[in-house]
């Protein structure tokens, strides 16, 4: 039963909204093929399963958003935070971890809004193993640019010995080295966080790690490296737009690679799954809770990409739509719990009563 939730949560979480005149329009269906192919299994599964098989009660989870490119999105993205939060939710109150989110510092404050409006209350880490509170979290920044980055990498690997490393919507360097935008643009290596170093560093010592992303230059998708380049070049005749020679896609790769419409999707799509293998539809966030979180991450400065706005919007879709993607997951995994048949009548049964006793 898990990989059939695993197979609709999957079709949620790429449903594309991208508008006509988006660069990754029509890309969304190729990516989660190439990534599925690779993969063998429904995406979202094997990345709850993962987690649930590795990380232990108190063990600390590895959390990396942020998708700023400076002046324009100092703070970050709207894509990216939500997701998460989504994720500190599931991995404290279902599996008991200590989440610890990583990132530039600006970026970190919409992550950390979002987190606790869902829940999720950032203490330093003595008050965190002395309270030992399910619903706690660690920030720590990260430097910008590549120097001292892998150094400070290993330090946090040392410091926190995580089980898992989660990345959404977290751009990493290509073959080559050069960053780029969504639009396969270069970007600065100086305005961003090199966490990169982190994921690469952690998969040598055996940690589970996990990319989540829409695009193709988000950690993770250094998994399918050569097929995401060549569906851009089939696309635009070149696989970036800078003449680097490396192409748009990361290289850096993770254990399982969830590709989606909008990285905030996949992450929620892995709560889904957790909410589903731990039966506690709980650790996934509600409608409401979606709607603060999305709301006060924009508050906090994370820009709609689209738009180049600061309001409750995710990649050109609304608030609305948020809190719809969140109610079609609880509505899979509520049905997928009941583990036997309801009939008609005895579903409509308390409302035809409610129904008579009103008249």
């Amino acid at each position: 039963m898990p990989e059939v939730l695993g197979e609709y949560l999957d079709r949620i979480v790429n449903i594309e909204m991208l508008d006509d005149n988006s660069l990754r329009r029509n890309k969304t269906e190729l990516l989660y093929r190439a990534a599925r192919e690779k993969q063998g299994a429904p995406l979202t599964h094997l990345a709850a399963k993962g987690l649930v098989e590795r990380v232990k009660k108190d063990d600390y989870v590895i959390l990396l958003s942020g998708a700023g490119i400076s002046p324009w999105l100092e703070w970050g993205e709207t894509d990216g935070p939500t997701g998460i939060a989504s994720l500190a939710r599931s991995l404290s109150f279902g599996l008991g971890a200590r989440p610890v989110y990583v990132g530039n510092e600006k970026e970190l404050g919409p992550v950390i809004a979002a987190g606790v409006a869902a829940g999720i209350t950032v203490l330093d880490k003595e008050a965190v193993e002395i309270y030992k509170r399910k619903n706690t979290a660690l920030s720590v920044p990260f430097p910008l640019g590549d120097r001292g980055a892998k150094e400070k990498a290993l330090e946090i690997l040392d410091e926190f010995k995580p089980s898992a490393i989660l990345g959404v919507e977290k751009h990493a360097p290509n073959s080559v080295g050069v960053w780029h935008s969504a639009a396969g643009q270069a970007t600065d290596p100086e305005g961003q966080p090199h966490v990169h170093h982190i994921v690469e560093e952690g998969r040598k010592r055996g940690v589970f790690t996990v990319g989540i992303g829409d695009g193709g230059n988000e950690i993770g998708y250094g998994l399918i490296r050569e097929e995401a380049n060549a569906i851009y070049e089939q696309s635009f005749g070149v696989s970036c737009q800078c003449g680097c020679g490396g192409g748009e896609a990361t290289a850096c790769a993770t254990d399982v690679l969830i590709s989606t419409s909008v990285s905030n999707w996949g992450a929620y799509g892995v709560s889904a799954m957790l909410a589903y293998m731990l039966e506690d539809p709980f650790i996934l966030q509600d409608a409401d809770t979606e709607r603060r979180m999305v709301e006060v991450m924009a508050q906090a400065g994370a820009v709609e990409a689209t738009y180049a706005l600061s309001i409750p919007w995710v990649d050109g879709t609304s608030l609305e739509v948020q809190q719809a993607v969140v109610t079609m997951m609880h509505g899979v995994v509520a049905n997928a719990l009941r583990r036997k048949p309801v009939r008609m009548h005895e579903a409509i049964g308390d409302y035809g009563a409610s129904r008579r006793g009103s008249k």
